[in-house]
């Protein structure tokens, strides 16, 4: 726990992604604690996680399969998320797993366009992206309370307020508030985490608009710095 390998902790993470933390003697896990979700989105499930990598750095990695997604006139059905790497971490409520996208999505950016120390007023948009559906976003945020701000990504609207992040789905909650939060666009998919990856939502969409933009609401928002890279597909 927190990079300390004297603090471990065995972690029983079950098929929709919940999760609790325990000890294993070899033949039986003794759960320690309540459980919790790996991540908060509707699309999650059938979790996988994996250590014997070649690069031998111990990461361990997980992907899930984003069950329920609609893909019309393909010959497929249903998708994998992004890899993300699994940590765990101390928080205000106690050790909890966190998720953040392995580094080597770095592989795939390309033409970054990049903002430092932007306010925005109530109701103020900030175009992104006009054009594209493959992107990495990167930021570090200032959310009074009672203000938000809403990433408009290729129509869905996923909104960030002081201390809650939503896509469509229920409010997910970090321990303090909101400093950072880092999305995987894909062409059916948008996977987000804030605060390191304290948490997280992954949920399959049908795109309505092009392009990727934000708007401040209820309030002024502060940008420290925003990164935003358009990517290259790994089906070459």
């Amino acid at each position: 726990m927190d990079g300390d390998i004297k603090q471990k902790k065995w972690i029983l993470i079950r098929g929709d992604g919940k999760y609790s933390l325990g000890s294993f003697d070899g033949t039986k896990f003794q759960e320690e604690s309540a459980l919790f979700d790996s991540d908060g989105g509707p699309n999650f499930y059938a979790t996988q996680t994996w250590e014997n990598m070649q690069t031998g750095d111990g990461r361990r990695i997980q992907v899930a399969w984003m069950r329920e997604g609609h893909y019309p006139d393909m010959p497929f059905n249903q998708q994998i998320s992004f890899p993300r790497e699994l940590t765990l971490r101390s928080t205000r409520n106690g050790p909890r797993l966190f998720r953040e996208p392995i580094r080597e999505i770095t592989k795939l950016h390309k033409n970054e366009d990049s903002w430092t120390n932007v306010s925005l007023r109530a109701g103020q948009p900030l175009p992104l992206k006009p054009s594209g559906d493959l992107f990495h976003v990167k930021a570090t945020l200032s959310i009074p309370q009672g203000a938000s701000l809403t990433f408009h990504i290729r129509g869905v609207p996923l909104v960030i307020n002081h201390q809650t992040i939503t896509c469509g789905t229920k409010p997910l909650e970090v321990s303090g508030e909101i400093k950072n939060v880092e999305i995987l666009i894909d062409r059916t998919s948008i996977e987000a985490f804030a605060n390191n990856g304290e948490v997280s939502l992954s949920r399959c969409y049908l795109p309505t608009e092009s392009g990727v933009s934000l708007r401040a609401n209820n309030g002024p928002v502060t940008i420290q710095s925003l990164q935003v890279f358009e990517l290259n597909s790994i089906w070459q």
